[in-house]
């Protein structure tokens, strides 16, 4: 195999390159990087079969990196390094193709045996390495799979998913299952350990409704021998292989009715009408939280959704829809003040977040919360960082233009892009003042060290200083100071 390195830290890099080329395997380095966006250009020139990259790294992490090459479709496995303050970032992450996760520092034995399984995986025959969505969308590999001599066959199937915590690889008592209770013509069966995913498309000439084909006696059965931690979903019919994609979304929005209920067999269903879980209050809510960088009250807002979804048995889909909203919220305030979407950091990744599909990749609700609650947190924590940021660079802003004529609204609406109030208060945490009262403050102390210099008039420090009347300038210059500005000239000049 070829593989690219990817590290800013130099030793790092030429460390990890050295434990390649001592291990007795099939592989060479074909490249190295500082950021990933080296890698992509390597990529380009230079074919690779697998990408080690650490998570941190400038311009382009390796998160983004991973998604990048899922998304162009390289041909390339992707190992990450991460340290111990961003494994679960890495992990949750798992949806953009990452391989294998290497905690740093790096142990000789622990890449030698994370690479070795990439190999492994690679040389696997057949396509059980895959995962079964990224099958149904190849025409072609359908046709080859799923086909049989002579053609697709007359009648209609039904597709059966099976998946969970437990390995479903060994399918055997399902199938036979399907036969002696479904009374099915003909089934196939794979599997695929991308996702650890047994599918069977079971085959029948009549369309007789999927639930009831099933005694009660017979799915209790079914339910004793399933393995603990495995759940089973069950499509609509369908008739061409083209509808194979249809019917494996079927199967997977039932299935990921588990995250609320209970269960262990799912039935599709056309998707209910929406109910409200998550309102206008509390979205405004998680929004002033997320803005003011506070995990744990924004945290408290969804698990107010989260509550609201078991009580009440809400359907998945109105679930769905009450996170796509927290997510929108979250987009709103992680982009506020025009931040690119392809900036390339984690956040921006699993802000990306592909509901319907992408749920699947949890078991129950817990581990929705745990997502969420990682990305609440870094979206807060990331805000944070920006807020004092924001009210440094307004401060900044000020010392270089306090002779202009200065208004915190357009500000917060045309340079910083936030409301006025919230600006404001950012500003107050940031100084101890409010914005009049120390842009006042730094004008006057400027006027001070103008009138110090004794040769500039009154009228022209108050222009200098951001007044144009002078009548009103010295009104101020009195209230701060207990004198007019000729009189505070005057006393400076005479004393010096």
């Amino acid at each position: 195999m070829n593989v690219i390195v990817a590290d800013d830290e130099y030793f790092a890099r030429k460390a990890l390159v050295k434990m390649l080329e001592k291990m007795d395997l099939p592989i060479t380095v074909c490249g190295e990087g500082e950021n990933g966006k080296d890698v992509i250009e390597l990529l380009r020139t230079q074919p690779a079969d697998l990408v080690i990259t650490d998570i941190r790294m400038p311009e382009m992490d390796g998160l983004a990196l991973a998604k990048y090459i899922k998304e162009q479709e390289y041909p390339a496995d992707v190992i990450i390094e991460t340290g111990y303050a961003d494994f679960g970032y890495a992990k949750a992450a798992i949806h953009y193709g990452v391989k294998e996760y290497i905690i740093k520092p790096l142990k000789e034995q622990e890449l030698c045996d994370s690479v070795r399984k990439v190999i492994e995986e690679r040389s696997r025959n057949g396509m059980e390495a895959f995962a079964f969505s990224d099958v149904v969308r190849n025409a072609d590999i359908c046709r080859q799979i799923f086909g049989r001599e002579g053609g697709w066959g007359d009648g209609s199937y039904c597709m059966i998913l099976a998946n969970g915590r437990d390995s479903v690889q060994d399918g055997r008592f399902l199938g036979e299952w399907l036969i002696r209770h479904g009374g099915f013509r003909e089934l196939r069966s794979f599997y695929f350990a991308g996702r650890n995913e047994g599918v069977w498309l079971a085959f029948s000439k009549e369309r007789r409704e999927v639930s009831g084909m099933f005694g009660r006696r017979a799915l209790l059965e079914l339910k004793a021998h399933l393995p603990a931690q495995v759940q089973v979903s069950f499509s609509l019919w369908h008739g061409e292989p083209e509808e194979l994609e249809t019917a494996y979304s079927e199967c997977v929005y039932a299935i990921n009715e588990r995250i609320l209920k209970q269960e262990r067999l799912f039935f599709y269903r056309q998707e209910k009408q929406l109910e409200e879980i998550l309102t206008v209050e509390q979205e405004r809510r998680l929004y002033r939280a997320a803005e003011s960088g506070e995990p744990e009250a924004a945290g408290a807002v969804v698990r107010e959704v989260f509550s609201e979804a078991q009580t009440k048995e809400r359907n998945i889909y109105s679930f769905f829809a009450a996170l796509m909203r927290v997510f929108f919220v979250l987009n709103r305030v992680f982009y506020r003040g025009g931040k690119e979407l392809d900036r390339g950091t984690q956040t921006a990744g699993y802000l990306l977040f592909d509901f319907k599909i992408d749920m699947y990749r949890f078991y129950d609700l817990e581990d929705v919360w745990e997502y969420v609650e990682m990305l609440l947190r870094e979206v807060c924590e990331q805000n944070a960082e920006t807020d004092a940021s924001v009210a440094k660079n307004l401060v900044d802003y000020l010392e270089r233009h306090y002779a202009e004529d200065i208004s915190l609204g357009e500000l917060a609406k045309g340079r910083y892009f936030m409301s006025i109030s919230y600006l404001s208060r950012l500003f107050k945490e940031y100084t101890g003042q409010t914005f009049a009262k120390y842009l006042t403050k730094l004008r006057m102390d400027k006027a001070k060290r103008f009138l110090e210099c004794g040769r500039m008039a009154v009228s022209d420090v108050a222009a200098c200083t951001g007044y144009n009347d002078a009548s009103h300038f010295a009104q101020i210059f009195r209230k701060a100071y207990g004198m007019s500005p000729r009189e505070y000239q005057k006393r400076f000049l005479k004393e010096e």
